[in-house]
């Protein structure tokens, strides 16, 4: 019997190329950006054979949700235009400094959509370019095609994501589970001018990179950071920061760490902020002592 090789969801640059030497199965790769920023840079120069995905096409942004979920049936002939079918594995990846940004969410955005066939590149373009540097170029036309080269439909999974109704009842009940763990840097989650969300936990992104080699840390250094700021990986979490972006980088981690039950807060604190009651943000500014 033929079996079907297992494809990490956290993948290194060398484990990409062998992929796309001798894949074992359709494999997809994305470009993801939030609202085209990266477009000229990726029809430039890009990892080979992937497509660009702006995750913003389809949505409809709001002064609460600036980063909404697509509009189904056009999301699915969107990803149908880029080639991708559900029986696909898709690798996403970023032109963020480590590789996690866009590709966090696209991840997050396409796992709530029914993939879980999913990979990011770890370290991103940029990793991918000092230690493969094999690249290739698009003209203006290659991702604009009308025809659908792949089918993909949609299957909405709502256990990944919490909406303000979501996190008010529980907040309002005073309840620790699920934890609530924002992203966001200790000086945002404390401050004065924003605040954080009543038993939120703070990890904030840059926590979980390894600096030096522009990439994840360790999953022993990994499981450290998520202890050490109070989350326990073996009870549900929703994941927060200002508009549910370096959230999913935390979900994906924790995913990759093992974590069962997590989601992510989509409106994040832009929406909070604006909608709940002022004891419901809680700012507890730490002032260091005099010298």
């Amino acid at each position: 019997m033929k079996t079907t090789k297992i494809i990490s969801p956290l993948l290194s640059c060398q484990a990409l190329n062998e992929l796309l030497r001798t894949p074992p199965k359709k494999i997809s790769i994305l470009e993801t950006d939030i609202g085209k920023q990266f477009e000229k840079e990726y029809q430039s120069a890009h990892i080979p054979q992937a497509r660009y995905f702006d995750q913003l096409e389809c949505t409809t942004p709001t002064k609460l949700i600036p980063r909404g979920l697509p509009e189904i049936k056009c999301f699915e002939s969107y990803l149908s235009r880029l080639g991708v079918s559900n029986s696909d594995h898709i690798v996403l990846y970023d032109r963020s400094p480590m590789g996690f940004y866009a590709s966090s969410r696209a991840w997050w955005l396409l796992k709530t959509y029914g993939m879980n066939s999913l990979s990011i590149l770890n370290g991103g373009f940029y990793k991918w370019l000092k230690d493969i540097n094999t690249l290739e170029s698009s003209d203006n036309n290659t991702d604009s095609k009308t025809e659908e080269t792949g089918k993909f439909t949609v299957h909405l999974n709502k256990d990944l994501i919490k909406n303000y109704d979501d996190i008010l009842n529980i907040v309002s009940i005073n309840s620790k589970e699920p934890q609530i763990v924002d992203a966001r840097p200790a000086n945002l989650f404390h401050g004065s001018n924003a605040g954080h969300i009543p038993n939120a936990l703070n990890i904030p992104y840059t926590n979980v990179f390894d600096q030096t080699k522009q990439c994840l840390k360790s999953d022993d250094e990994l499981n450290k950071v998520f202890t050490n700021a109070g989350v326990d990986l073996s009870k549900p979490s929703v994941y927060s920061c200002q508009t549910g972006t370096t959230a999913s980088t935390l979900a994906f981690v924790a995913h990759i760490l093992g974590q069962k039950s997590l989601s992510v807060y989509n409106g994040s604190f832009t929406e909070w902020q604006q909608r709940a009651p002022q004891e419901f943000i809680i700012r507890d500014q730490i002032v260091k002592p005099a010298a």
